[in-house]
């Protein structure tokens, strides 16, 4: 299977719109009938000459398609569709990720869907998609394409960073809170209390599910909610609050997946912890604080100073988050809450590293995969590079660190462990089902051309170069 997507233009408006057509006539009917049904060349080469849009082809036959409609900082999907005899190809979700790559400096991308077709809406949301609004018969999903990043020492740091956030909460801002137990939510919490001017001391709600704490500046209340034991958020309705929603603050711990139709905006704040350099915050518990804006209220956040950039990022909304160099033979003092199923190797040979293209990302990369079941990382790193390259590990795989990362849509957060091994024979190549070339790159320069920025940092830790 050979799927490739190109952005196209006005002058590519009869093709786009009959994948349109072809597309939308297989849906079932709804009522009033899809708009896109109306379209015409004319119509579709006007709606192409904003920003264009993006056609997929399989086997060089159109597809798929969608066009792009920037509202302000939003980048809304319109029209988008695939053909019936192309679908279980990946075509959608090829799409998707061209998308993203084409909307950076965009806060989010937007689709319509419509309520009727249940199995539509339950697609956008497994890219990553939040229902933000329904207007029946439309319902707005929305996928924010930004997190930003803080650093957070201690628990002082952690209240100051909710102090400072608070400056900017009104009337009706939910904030979505998610963390292990002990991670810092109310911690954060007290600091966004603080802020807001608000009275009685802010502690965990999980015994009483939902605390009002009243303004002592003319401000807004804050409601702290533990949606844990709640069976649903419209629970929290029943609850008989002396505030109402709208006219609060609402902090919900443990909230995602629950909290998000009480709003069509929120911030979504993961707290995880970091990993610090074992010389590094010997004595405290240092935090990794991750802030999502979802909707239109949050685009304009002023961020607080303590944000950090990652240490690499990918198109993909995959980040670095953090690295520990090695200490050690094996990872270890991880947190136990976050799984550790990747294994890279950085191979050396004649000061160079061995680079991967994975056939289906079509991207070069390190070698390295999942760890299977009961294999320890070194193993599955060594396992890995056999199986992906055909070369052997030296005798001497050295243990080079632990990184955090956080990946794609699902915003996933785990572990990967990196060793480097220095290559004393290198065997012809044989394309597999994962590798279908090698290539060598000095760290030392610049990156390869279609490298993953994840790798070529980690790659540069491994030799000494970052």
């Amino acid at each position: 299977m050979t799927v490739t997507v190109r952005e196209v233009g006005p002058a590519d408006a009869e093709v786009v719109l009959d994948v349109v057509r072809t597309a939308f006539a297989a849906r079932p009917p709804v009522d009033p009938p899809a708009a896109a049904l109306t379209e015409t060349v004319a119509s579709m080469a006007e709606r192409l000459s904003v920003r264009g849009g993006l056609l997929a082809l399989l086997h060089d036959e159109p597809v798929g398609a969608l066009v792009l409609d920037p509202v302000g900082t939003t980048m809304y999907l319109r029209r988008f569709g695939v053909v019936p005899a192309a679908r279980g190809h990946g075509v959608a979700a090829l799409l998707i990720d061209a998308a993203v790559a084409a909307s950076q400096g965009y806060d989010d991308l937007t689709v319509v869907a419509r309520e009727e077709l249940p199995d539509t809406i339950a697609f956008w949301e497994r890219q990553g998609f939040r229902e933000i609004l329904r207007d029946s018969p439309n319902v707005e999903l929305r996928r924010p394409l930004t997190t930003h990043l803080f650093n957070v020492p201690d628990a002082e740091a952690m209240r100051e960073l909710g102090r400072e956030l608070a400056g900017q909460l009104r009337a009706g801002d939910l904030l979505v809170l998610s963390g292990e137990l002990g991670a810092g939510k109310t911690t954060f919490t007290q600091g966004l209390g603080a802020g807001l001017g608000v009275r009685g001391d802010v502690t965990s709600p999980t015994f009483v599910i939902a605390r009002v704490h009243p303004s002592l500046v003319g401000g807004p209340p804050l409601v702290h909610a533990d949606a844990y034991r709640l069976g649903g958020i419209d629970e929290l309705d029943d609850l008989d609050l002396d505030a109402d929603l709208d006219d609060a603050v609402t902090v919900v711990e443990w909230g995602e997946g629950i909290a998000e139709g009480l709003a069509e905006s929120r911030l979504e704040v993961r707290i995880i912890r970091a990993l610090a350099h074992q010389d590094e915050h010997a004595d405290l518990d240092p935090r990794r604080v991750l802030m999502t804006p979802v909707g239109p209220r949050w685009h304009e956040l002023e961020l607080p100073p303590t944000r950090r950039a990652p240490l690499a990022e990918k198109h993909t909304e995959d980040l670095l988050l953090d690295f520990r160099p090695g200490a050690g033979t094996e990872p270890a003092d991880l947190d136990p809450t976050i799984p550790l199923p990747l294994a890279l190797m950085v191979a050396v040979h004649d000061g160079r590293v061995l680079l991967v293209h994975d056939t289906w990302k079509d991207e070069w990369e390190l070698p390295g995969g999942r760890i299977e079941e009961g294999e320890p990382p070194r193993e599955a790193a060594c396992r890995e590079l056999r199986e992906e390259t055909g070369c052997t590990p030296g005798p001497d795989v050295s243990f080079v660190g632990v990184g955090t990362v956080q990946l794609g849509h699902e915003r996933r957060i785990e572990y990967v462990a990196v060793y480097r091994t220095a290559l004393s024979a290198i065997p012809p190549f044989e394309v597999n089902d994962e590798v279908d070339a090698l290539a060598w790159w000095d760290p030392t320069h610049d990156d390869h051309p279609g490298l993953s920025p994840i790798d070529a940092h980690l790659a540069r830790i491994a030799v000494g170069e970052a």
